[in-house]
């Protein structure tokens, strides 16, 4: 075998490994409960840094609180280093690098000393960390303005950024993003429907809406005391219909499916 084939062989194990990693990322964060989504990204940033050979990453979210800002929240950091501040914000030490990916870029460093004038501040905190390449994804979820980053570094050697790899580590940043759309809509969800059963329970109200998709209903308070619904019960539309007269039973079903088609 000659060098050059089994560069190849090399290349083709790589990124058939790679592509039973992401599918095995992939397979994981499929319905994932929100309660598990940190964690998993935590694991997966892991995984993807020792098949990688990269010494960090770092995932960087937006909120309502920071205004824009990008702020840490997930960190895989095997190697340490200096400490972090209790709350680290993109757009103060990595002024630039946040600009570029609020605008939808990928920001990719192969070397400290490339950097543009504008990003000193940036290759500042690079240096203080003791990074010495980056490559910046940005995070959004069908065409959608970005609402954060994954990052992945080295601090041992540089290290170039060739298409592939990049185009590797779009598509897990892709499943993290979502993973946390999902997570953020749920969470908004829930949010919304506390409100909203906290009034009825003050109007003294009995609400209730059926979710189609998954045959279980959401159902204030109040509802659950006039049908006999423990608090923690999850009521699907079979559970329902026990409570219902039994004459009544067809209709509600008929109405149902008319709904499902519509």
């Amino acid at each position: 075998m000659t060098a050059e084939d089994s560069h190849l062989r090399s290349e083709l194990e790589e990124r058939l490994g790679f592509e039973t990693l992401l599918a095995d990322l992939s397979l994981k964060f499929i319905d994932l409960p929100p309660s598990r989504v940190d964690r998993e990204i935590a694991e997966a940033q892991r995984c993807v840094c020792e098949f990688l050979g990269l010494d960090l990453s770092a995932l960087w979210q937006a909120s309502p609180e920071t205004r824009g800002a990008l702020t840490l929240t997930n960190l895989y950091r095997p190697l340490g280093g200096p400490p972090l501040p209790e709350r680290m914000d993109a757009r103060e030490y990595f002024p630039w690098c946040q600009q570029q990916l609020l605008a939808g870029k990928v920001v990719a460093v192969s070397s400290l000393e490339q950097l543009p004038a504008e990003a000193a501040r940036d290759g500042e905190s690079w240096r203080h960390y003791g990074i010495k390449t980056s490559l910046t994804v940005p995070l959004s979820v069908g065409g959608g303005p970005p609402f954060g980053a994954l990052s992945y570094n080295t601090v041992r050697e540089e290290r170039e950024w060739p298409d592939a790899l990049v185009k590797r580590l779009q598509l897990v940043a892709q499943i993290f993003a979502n993973a946390l759309a999902r997570k953020r809509s749920e969470e908004s969800m829930r949010e919304s429907e506390e409100r909203l059963n906290l009034a009825a329970d003050s109007a003294g109200a009995g609400l209730w809406s059926l979710n189609l998709a998954t045959g279980c209903f959401w159902i204030t308070t109040r509802t659950r005391e006039l049908f006999g619904f423990s608090a923690d019960e999850e009521v699907t539309f079979d559970r329902f219909l026990e409570v219902v007269h039994p004459q009544d039973r067809d209709l509600i079903r008929q109405t149902v499916q008319t709904m499902a088609q519509s």
